[in-house]
């Protein structure tokens, strides 16, 4: 068993962790999105991660990268809601590789796809883009606006996850 993420889990703390994170990962996925050409998914988990002063390097991206595009053009799953989840598990998830998951993670989870829905009133790319064409510059643009609020809702979800074990002065084990 091990405290939430209070630390990375290679051990390092997370700085950044203050009220002006959610802004901060908001501006940086967008971005990352809109100037640098990462997918939504890779922006919204990148930015998660290093505005909370961890690493991300090439080898984490790559793995939110099958996620753009509504899972590689198939127009299912938002990637900026599946880069936000991928988030979740880094900052929650497991330390051992057997066993039950965390249940923190599993809430955390849970609590950003509900906060999505209320946000876009769907989880499906292809219902959220409905009527633009992918590739052009109202497409990005309107996808660009999701990413960076989507990634400030799950910034907004870390930190309450964190605040609220800290308040309960609970250890928030799995």
């Amino acid at each position: 068993m091990r405290e939430a993420m209070l630390n990375s889990p290679t051990g390092q703390g997370c700085s950044g962790m203050d009220s002006s994170y959610p802004e901060r990962v908001k501006a940086r996925a967008e971005a990352l999105y809109l100037q640098q050409g990462l997918n939504c998914a890779e922006a919204v988990f990148k930015a998660l991660l290093e505005e909370a002063g961890q690493s991300c390097p090439v080898e984490m991206v790559r793995m939110a990268s099958a996620f753009g595009k509504g899972q590689g053009g198939s127009g299912c799953l938002c990637g900026s809601l599946a880069g936000g989840q991928m988030a979740m598990g880094y900052f929650f998830g497991r330390v051992e590789e057997t066993g039950k998951a965390p249940e923190l993670c599993g809430k955390s989870a849970k609590l950003l796809h509900e906060r999505f829905v209320e946000a876009n009133r769907a989880t499906c790319c292809r219902i959220l883009s409905k009527g633009l064409i992918h590739g052009t510059p109202e497409q990005k643009k309107a996808c660009g606006v999701r990413t960076a609020g989507n990634a400030a809702i799950a910034a907004e979800i870390i930190l309450e996850t964190l605040g609220a074990c800290h308040e309960q002065a609970q250890s928030c084990t799995n």
